[in-house]
C-alpha cells in the first residue's frame, strides 16, 4: 500500500522543505488585483511594507506557507476557474487560516475560508453532525467564491467586495467611495481599512514564492462521486493509508462519507504518480525505492537515503541532536531533562490524546530524557529491514527507535496479539516474513559492515542486512532545530512597547490575530510557538504599541541589529539606515540612532 507522510498541518511543513534564505520583497507603486489597477500612496506603501516584514520575520513560519499554498493553491486554482473568480483572492486563504483546514477563530469561525456556521450554509457550504465542508478546501473555496462574488454585484469592485468578506456587506457601505463603483483603477491610500492592506501584503509576499515548486512531499487529488463509503473502503481502492484520509478530510466528521450525496474526497498522492483512482477502481502501483544504504564514512556511520527530505545527515552524539528531528520520515520530539507527558505535548503543539496516540502510550508512562516521541502517525516499515532483538527490548522500545507502529512489527513477523518477543530474535522491519521461512534467532549481533551495502528486505539478501542495534543506530535528522515551544512571552523581548495578552478559555491564536489585527504566524514567532496551541492564563505578545508621532533616540544594545531594532519599533530598514545616513547595516554597541515614529 502507498505509505505517505501524514503531514501535520499545524508545524510539518518546515521539517520537510530545504531550508533557505527568503529575500523581502519591494512594494511597488501599482498592484494589479482581478482586473484594477491599484495606486498606492507613499503612506499606504509604508503600511504595507510593515506588513510585510511582519510576514518575513520568521523563515520558518514563511516556508510552511509557502508548502501549504503548493499543497492547496492548484485545487484553488481550479476551484476559481470553474466559478469565473479572480485567482488573485487564493492569497486570502493563508491571510484567513494559513491554510490550516480546522482552525478555529474566538469567533467560532471555522475552516480554510473562516466561515461561521450560518454564513457557510448561505453560501451552500454544509455544516451538520455528519460533515462541516468549512474544512473541505474545495467546497470552502467554493463557497468563499460564491460569498465575494454575492457582494460585487452591488460594489462592482473587487478591492470593496474583499473588504465585505471581513466586514459584511452592511459593514462595508461607509467605505465606499463612489467613484471608485466599476472603477478599473483605484488609488489605495493609508486610509484604507487595515485588511485590504493586510491582504495587499500577503499578495506582494506571496505571490514570486508559491507556484515555483510541488509541495516537498505529496500533491493532492481530488477524488469525486465518493458516495455511501467507509475511510476503510476508500483506503484500500485508492491505495493510501486510512490516518492519511482522516487528515486531509477533516470535513467527514465521521470516517465515512455520507450517502445524501456524492462527495469530493481528497486524496494524497506521491508525486509522479498516477491518480491512485481510475473509474472507482484501485491502481497497482509500485511502492517507492527508499531502501536506505549504509556506508562508512570515516569515524561515523552513515545512512544515505533516496527520495527522501533534502539535506538529511546523522548525528552520532545525542547532544547536538536538534529537539525537533525526523526519523523514517515521521516528525520526533526529543525529549529534554524534566520532561513529561503533559510538557511534551505543549512543546508538540498537539493535543494530549493525539500525542498519546501516535507514540501508542497510555498516558502515565514516564518520559526518558534523550528518547524520541512522535507529533505524527508512525509508519509501517523500517528504513531497514531487520532487527535482532537485545536484551531489555521490548516490541513498543524498538518500535519507536524505527519509527513504526508495533501492529506493523507483529504483521510483518506473524506474532500473535499476547506472544512473548525473546532476545536474539530477528525481526522483518520492511516485508512479511514468508510462511515458510522459520523464525530465526542469532547468538550474537552481526559486525557492521566496512563497505557500502544496498540494504533490502528479501530473503535472499539477508545475508547483506546491517543491523542497526540502539545503541549504534544512526538517527536520521533534519539539521535545522526548532525551537520549543514556550509557555508564556519570552523576557527577552518583553518592553513598554509590546501588547501582552492573557489567555481565556476559547481563545485561539488565529481568534487572537483577528482581535489584535495581527498576522498570526507573528504571534507564533513573537512567542516561541512550535504550534498554534495555546493554553488558558499563557501569557502573549500580540502586538507592540502605536507609538505617538515625532523622533526619538534609540541607544545601540548587545545583540541589536538593523532588522530587528525595526521590528522592534514597527519601521523600515531602510528607514533605519535613510534617517542616520548609515553607509551599511553594521551597528556599535552604544551608537545613537534617530528614529521616525508614525
Amino acid at each position: 500500500m502507498l505509505r505517505l507522510i501524514a503531514l501535520s498541518i499545524l508545524s510539518l511543513c518546515a521539517l520537510c522543505s530545504t531550508a533557505q534564505t527568503f529575500s523581502k520583497p519591494e512594494v511597488p507603486d501599482v498592484i494589479e488585483f482581478g482586473g484594477m489597477k491599484l495606486e498606492l500612496t507613499p503612506a499606504a506603501k509604508r503600511k504595507i511594507e510593515a506588513d510585510v516584514t511582519m510576514i518575513y520575520s520568521s523563515g520558518k513560519y514563511l516556508q510552511q506557507k509557502i508548502d501549504r499554498a503548493n499543497l492547496y493553491f492548484p485545487i484553488i486554482e481550479h476551484v476559481f476557474h470553474q466559478e469565473g473568480f479572480p485567482e488573485d483572492f487564493k492569497f486570502l486563504a493563508l491571510q484567513e487560516s494559513s491554510l490550516v483546514s480546522d482552525a478555529v477563530s474566538s469567533s467560532n469561525a471555522v475552516g480554510f475560508w473562516q466561515f461561521k456556521k450560518e454564513t457557510a450554509i448561505e453560501v451552500g457550504v454544509v455544516v451538520n453532525g455528519n460533515v462541516d465542508e468549512r474544512k473541505h478546501i474545495s467546497y470552502a473555496s467554493k463557497g468563499a467564491a460564491t460569498y465575494i462574488k454575492k457582494n460585487n454585484v452591488s460594489l462592482d469592485n473587487w478591492v470593496y467586495a474583499l473588504l465585505s468578506y471581513n466586514v459584511g456587506p452592511g459593514g462595508v457601505k461607509s467605505h465606499v467611495k463612489t467613484k471608485y463603483v466599476g472603477a478599473k483603477h483605484m488609488v489605495i491610500d493609508d486610509d484604507i481599512h487595515w485588511y485590504v492592506i493586510r491582504f495587499l501584503a500577503y499578495k506582494i509576499a506571496y505571490q514570486n514564492l508559491v507556484g515555483k515548486a510541488n509541495h516537498p512531499e505529496i500533491s493532492l487529488i481530488e477524488y469525486k462521486g465518493v458516495k455511501d463509503k467507509s475511510f476503510q473502503e476508500i483506503s484500500k481502492q485508492a491505495n493510501v493509508e486510512v490516518d492519511l484520509l482522516k487528515e486531509y478530510n477533516k470535513w467527514c466528521t465521521n470516517s465515512h462519507v455520507p450517502s445524501d450525496k456524492e462527495y469530493i474526497v481528497i486524496i494524497p498522492s506521491s508525486h509522479g504518480s498516477v491518480s491512485p483512482i481510475d473509474e472507482h477502481k484501485p491502481t497497482q502501483q509500485n511502492a517507492p525505492d527508499d531502501d536506505p544504504i549504509v556506508i562508512l564514512n570515516q569515524k561515523d556511520i552513515v545512512l544515505i537515503i533516496p527520495k527522501s527530505f533534502p539535506d538529511i545527515r546523522a548525528f552520532v552524539d545525542t547532544l547536538k541532536i536538534p529537539v525537533f528531528v525526523s526519523i523514517n520520515k515521521v516528525k520526533a520530539i526529543r525529549a529534554s531533562k524534566g520532561d513529561d507527558i503533559n510538557s511534551l505535548v505543549v512543546k508538540s503543539g498537539l493535543s494530549k490524546q493525539s500525542f498519546l496516540y501516535y507514540n501508542e502510550l497510555k498516558g502515565y508512562e514516564n518520559v526518558a530524557a534523550g528518547n524520541f516521541y512522535y507529533m505524527q502517525v508512525k509508519r509501517s516499515k523500517a528504513l531497514v529491514a531487520y532487527h535482532t532483538v537485545s536484551k531489555g527490548e521490548s516490541l513498543n522500545s524498538i518500535a519507536q527507535n524505527y519509527a513504526i507502529t508495533t501492529a506493523s512489527i507483529r504483521k510483518h513477523n506473524r506474532m500473535s496479539k499476547n506472544e512473548y518477543l525473546k532476545e536474539n530474535r530477528v525481526l522483518w522491519l520492511r516485508s512479511t516474513r514468508p510462511k515458510d521461512t522459520p523464525i530465526e534467532y542469532k547468538a550474537s549481533p552481526k559486525p557492521l559492515v566496512k563497505e557500502a551495502v544496498k540494504l533490502a528486505p528479501k530473503v535472499e539478501n539477508k545475508t547483506e542486512v546491517v543491523e542497526l542495534k540502539p545503541q549504534n543506530q544512526t538517527v536520521l535528522v533534519t539539521p535545522k532545530q526548532i525551537e520549543t515551544k514556550g509557555t508564556s512571552a519570552p523576557s527577552s523581548i518583553i518592553d513598554a512597547n509590546v501588547i501582552i495578552h492573557i489567555v481565556q478559555p476559547g481563545e485561539s491564536v488565529f481568534g487572537l490575530s483577528r482581535k489584535y489585527e495581527a498576522d498570526s504566524d507573528s504571534i507564533r514567532a513573537w512567542n516561541n510557538l512550535s504550534g498554534y496551541a495555546i493554553q488558558v492564563n499563557q501569557k502573549l505578545i500580540v502586538g507592540y504599541k502605536k507609538k505617538v508621532g515625532g523622533e526619538q533616540k534609540y541607544v545601540v544594545k548587545p545583540g541589536d541589529t538593523v532588522y530587528k531594532i525595526s521590528k522592534e519599533l514597527n519601521v523600515t530598514v531602510e528607514d533605519i539606515k535613510k534617517w542616520n545616513n548609515l553607509p551599511d547595516y553594521n551597528l556599535k554597541i552604544g551608537q545613537e540612532l534617530i528614529i521616525h515614529t508614525p
